[in-house]
């Protein structure tokens, strides 16, 4: 079965799996795993995997100046990647068998034909592939029954021990599961539930699970997936006290809300994705369960101190306006000032009292627009000599402006002039 995806390629696409195939020649080299079932899914602009039956780095070497691509290697385990202009990536790998050790091992790889890489790997969906050769260009090999897996939206692990030979496994499962909205197979999902059970979560390294929970934090039905992932009981092998209130779910949801409107608010456009999921995650649970789980998790310690910090200050800004009843725009201003983009998208997804979350979004729409029309320069027109008075003069006049006090630039001097009389006469 020829398909006809790969008739329809975008030009830059296929210059890139015929460039390949020369590259390879006369080794066989596929279009393969993730690649060939987003194409099946109508993405175009997936990054391309290439699985070459021979050495695929040298392949890559050969590749890299016609595609003007940079390339990086990892000769243990025969791969290689090539980023594209424009963004997109093209990696490559030797054709490979491969066993575990033990629970949670890196695997061990060896050379072997196509087949035998596509019967090592972890889901029916990720094991197709396609000819790229230009006489039978698109040819489909699936000998494992992929494309009707596809088709009928499941989700079905190739192997008994494929999640205890990889627990991270699990997160990829539920990860698929959320963003193509399939069904996981029952027979696979009793695998998951012996998995977990069996506590193959322990084996995995703190900084191999903080990338699983990076990746879905990327993905736009995150809340679904992290609840996914609790209620199958991997939140709590991963730290026994990370277990997720049941309004967790809905303060999930209002953030993925708040972080798809961010382009529309100033303060929220540089928010990180993947922290703010994280603070949303970890945000009901005691501050004491958060440190305890970011020891385990060891992500980069900048990542750790900011997430903690936000943590703290979220919760506590969040308790503040909860006790409010001065909801001025300079008050808010106050409060959210400090905060970090994340924290300020997760107290707006946090934000219960009507009358607060209009003010804090209020805040966040056009607060960046409201800024004093005198400049420093004006105030030392006015008489005031340059100092510290002129950050507490322009906080001043900031507030006022908030609060709709002011309006123009003679407002403005009156209240300089009036407010800090004291100040101006002093110099």
């Amino acid at each position: 079965m020829q398909l006809p995806q790969f008739r329809e390629l975008d030009p830059v696409s296929r210059m890139a799996l015929e460039a390949a195939y020369r590259a390879a020649a006369p080794s066989p080299i596929y279009a393969v795993g993730g690649y060939v079932r987003d194409l099946l899914l109508g993405r175009q602009d997936a990054d391309i995997d290439l699985v070459v039956e021979g050495n695929a780095i040298a392949v890559a070497r050969r590749l890299a100046p016609t595609l003007k691509a940079a390339i990086a290697s990892h000769p243990r385990f025969g791969t290689a990647h090539l980023q594209l202009p424009g963004g997109r990536r093209l990696d490559l790998a030797t054709a490979r068998s491969e066993r575990y050790p033990h629970t949670a091992a890196l695997p061990e790889v060896q050379p072997a034909p196509l087949l035998a890489d596509l019967f090592r790997r972890d889901f029916s969906i990720n094991a197709m592939a396609a000819r790229i050769d230009r006489h039978w260009f698109g040819l489909l090999i699936d000998p494992l029954g992929g494309l009707q897996d596809l088709e009928r939206g499941r989700i079905r692990a190739l192997h008994e021990q494929s999640f205890i030979d990889d627990p991270t496994r699990l997160f990829r499962t539920t990860r698929f599961e959320g963003r193509y909205r399939f069904l996981i197979d029952r027979g696979s999902l009793q695998l998951m539930k012996t998995a977990v059970k069996a506590g193959v979560i322990a084996h995995l390294a703190g900084p191999r699970i903080f990338r699983e929970l990076h990746l879905i934090a990327q993905e736009p039905s995150a809340p679904r997936i992290i609840w996914r992932l609790r209620d199958l009981g991997v939140l709590t092998a991963i730290y026994p006290t990370l277990d997720l209130p049941a309004s967790a779910f809905g303060l999930l949801e209002r953030a993925r809300q708040v972080l798809d409107q961010a382009p529309s608010m100033p303060l929220l456009q540089n928010a990180s994705e993947n922290e703010t999921m994280l603070l949303a995650m970890l945000y009901l649970l005691h501050p004491k369960t958060v440190a305890a789980v970011l020891r385990r998790l060891t992500p980069p310690p900048r990542i750790a101190r900011r997430v903690a910090s936000d943590h703290k200050a979220c919760r506590n800004a969040a308790r503040t306006l909860m006790r409010a009843v001065d909801l001025r725009q300079s008050r808010i201003a106050r409060l959210l000032d400090p905060l970090s983009p994340e924290a300020k998208v997760l107290l707006l997804a946090g934000s219960t009292k009507r009358p607060a979350q209009e003010a804090v979004s209020r805040y966040l729409t056009t607060s960046r627009t409201i800024m004093p029309h005198l400049t420093g320069a004006d105030l030392r027109r006015l008489g005031f000599r340059p100092g510290p008075i002129y950050r507490t003069i322009l906080v001043a006049l900031r507030a006022a402006r908030l609060d709709s006090r002011l309006h123009t630039t003679e407002d403005e001097m009156s209240f300089v002039l009036r407010r800090f009389a004291d100040g101006r006469l002093r110099h």
